[in-house]
């Protein structure tokens, strides 16, 4: 027979108060958030210790109900076989005690220190494992165990392939959102804004490698000009629409597509402040960290050779890195569902230890808003320009790792748009 403890959550702190009283706080700002007074001090710190039985109906039932409380199963010989730890107020046990519903395609199973946790942002808590054992004979769903996963929320009921709210996610779609959008403890301690890496790793300069060559330096708008000529924001709002055609007799110049990086992506400012870099650009970025880059792919620009470029946003130059574009050009006619190529794709990377070496456990989730604001920012800017721009929904990531030769965990592509002259009839419209 499985013995069953409580401890304190393990981010949950207790603390004394003036008044000689206790109190109970979460480091991650979870669902159950109420903090309050016990008055026994013994219970609390065993709590915060090795625990204490688990009684339903005991002096403890209501920090459980309310989520504080970890619940631990032990086996015959007192080791710990499994824990449950709350991600919000746990329900009712349900009736019953033997062997549960098959697994839940929406759990997923990851190792996390020295334990292996089940999670899905569908339960109410997250279900931890350290002998590999116990973890076998949890997901067969034998013996006494079984159950446990069912009062998780982690099994497969019929309501889950046949409701949209359930059959709409898949397994990593679910998880990213519960590691960067629910908080509970699941999360690591360091999450945030948190420099974990400061002490163990270099800075990444906010300026990247330079590539082979000189370059080629590209024409710069004339900003005051700008300033009074050019169309209002809203009209240009109204205005936008996604293009996916180009005109071939007509295609984009190398003076546009200067303009736009500049209008885009250059850099404002680059200053060092406390040993650190950072830049400012059109755009925002958490952290002033700008960790996104932008490699034009050309295929047919006037006064342009075809190629994968980089482009310097500090010196406003485009430096060759390949003539392997063919790859990209065509995953993204696929994606963008035209006939004919592209004449510009721009394809936007991320130099990942810029953001987290800083941030943990939600630092993907900041990245991919950063593209969100750069398409639009390009979006807008294009617009005004008379150009045709079509964000995509997809690329290829190991396309483009070829074509450079980067190393994808350390600077990947996260992000595209297709750009080109605009047809005298925009016929690849969109919204």
């Amino acid at each position: 027979m499985n013995r069953e403890s409580v401890v304190l959550r393990p981010d949950v702190v207790l603390e004394r108060t003036g008044e000689g009283g206790y109190r109970l706080a979460s480091r991650s700002g979870a669902l159950c958030h109420h903090v309050g007074r016990t008055g026994d001090p013994s219970t609390l710190e065993a709590l915060a210790g090795a625990g204490v039985p688990f009684d339903d109906d005991g002096p403890i039932t209501r920090l459980w109900r309310q989520g504080w409380l970890s619940l631990v199963v032990n086996g015959d010989d007192g080791t710990p076989v499994l824990t449950l730890h709350p991600q919000s107020c746990p329900p009712p046990r349900p009736p019953g005690g033997g062997p549960g519903r098959p697994l839940s395609e929406l759990v997923v199973l990851r190792r996390t220190g020295r334990e292996y946790a089940l999670e899905s942002a569908n339960a109410w808590c997250s279900v931890r494992v350290t002998r590999p054992q116990d973890l076998a004979a949890l997901l067969a769903g034998d013996g006494e165990l079984g159950h446990y996963l069912d009062w998780a929320g982690m099994t497969a009921g019929e309501a889950e392939s046949a409701q949209l709210t359930t059959a709409q996610w898949t397994p990593h779609e679910l998880a990213f959102h519960q590691q960067t959008r629910v908080p509970g403890a699941h999360r690591s301690a360091a999450f945030g804004r948190s420099s974990w890496g400061k002490e163990r790793f270099a800075e990444l300069p906010a300026r990247h490698e330079r590539f082979r060559g000189e370059g080629i330096a590209l024409a710069k708008p004339d900003m005051a000009e700008l300033r009074r000529t050019d169309q209002t924001l809203t009209a240009v709002l109204e205005k936008r629409r996604t293009v996916r055609d180009h005109d071939e007799d007509s295609p984009l110049t190398v003076r546009q597509l200067g303009h736009l990086l500049y209008r885009c992506a250059r850099n404002r400012w680059l200053i060092q402040r406390n040993g650190s870099e950072f830049l400012s650009r059109p755009y925002p970025s958490g952290g002033s960290a700008y960790e996104l880059e932008i490699y034009p792919v050309v295929r047919n620009v006037a006064g342009l050779d075809p190629g994968v470029y980089h482009y310097d946003p500090q010196e406003h130059r485009l430096r060759t890195v390949s003539d392997r574009a063919g790859d990209l050009l065509a995953h993204a006619a696929l994606v963008a569902g035209t006939e004919h190529q592209p004449q510009v794709l721009l394809v936007i990377t991320a130099r990942f230890g810029r953001l987290m070496r800083t941030y943990r456990g939600m630092s993907y989730a900041l990245i991919l808003k950063h593209v969100g604001v750069v398409q639009q920012l390009v979006y807008t800017v294009a617009t005004a320009m008379g150009l045709a721009v079509c964000a995509l929904g997809d690329g290829d990531a190991t396309a483009f790792a070829a074509a450079t030769g980067l190393d994808p965990l350390a600077e990947a592509s996260v992000g595209e748009l297709v750009l080109g002259s605009r047809p005298g009839r925009a016929n690849g419209g969109g919204v």
